[in-house]
């Protein structure tokens, strides 16, 4: 119990200083250094406090972690069109979101990669499509040490990105690395993960 209150006023923070920024934050993306380092859970954490906290904003949680799309798995979305369409084929997102058990939360999950990552190009264009719509966007993203290229166009295309460690266990030296390759254009914040919490275990993530 002492572990999961302290994970959810960690997501209520963030969601306050969002909300406090003096300049606008819409769009976060959250990635890590390696795999298992809780990147999917901050995401998903983040997304339900920023939606809880202001009962009138809308909230978009995007799946764009096409190596393991653990929300999308876990939503069972896994067979119908969702980011990579929009982004491969110009499917418009309304085609492609779903709404989530949670009062304010849309979801849009991975869709089908293919053999290929699809391409960025229209990434921006994706942007701001999701920003007519919702208030705020927090996307969850690949390890950057894994897939820089898959990491690194959305960290620069966002407001603010975020950087998750798991406590005792990420090597400086990548942690280093990783802050090189995000913040080449805007510096991360970097998120202590000091749980084992799983995206799943989250009872409040479910699709329509």
């Amino acid at each position: 119990m002492i572990e999961s209150t302290a994970i959810t006023a960690l997501f209520d923070g963030v969601a306050a200083r969002v909300h406090a920024s003096t300049s606008p934050i819409r769009t976060l993306a959250v990635t890590s250094t390696l795999h298992k380092e809780g990147t999917t859970t901050v995401a998903l954490g983040m997304a339900l406090s920023l939606a809880a906290f202001d009962s009138t904003t809308a909230v978009l949680l995007v799946d764009a972690n096409w190596l393991h799309p653990s929300l999308t798995e876990d939503a069972d979305r896994s067979a119908g069109p969702g980011l990579a369409e929009c982004l491969r084929d110009g499917v418009a997102l309304e085609r492609a979101i779903v709404r989530t058990a949670r009062r304010g939360l849309s979801f849009l999950p991975a869709g089908q990669p293919g053999a290929e990552p699809p391409p960025l190009g229209r990434l921006s264009a994706v942007l701001a499509e999701a920003e007519r719509t919702y208030a705020k966007v927090v996307i969850d993203l690949s390890p950057v040490m894994v897939a820089p290229s898959l990491v690194v166009p959305w960290a620069n295309s966002v407001d603010q990105s975020y950087l998750v460690l798991r406590r005792a266990v990420t090597p400086v030296a990548l942690i280093r690395r990783a802050m090189a390759e995000v913040g080449a254009e805007r510096p991360p914040q970097l998120i202590l993960n000091r749980t084992r919490d799983r995206a799943g275990d989250w009872g409040a993530f479910r699709v329509g």
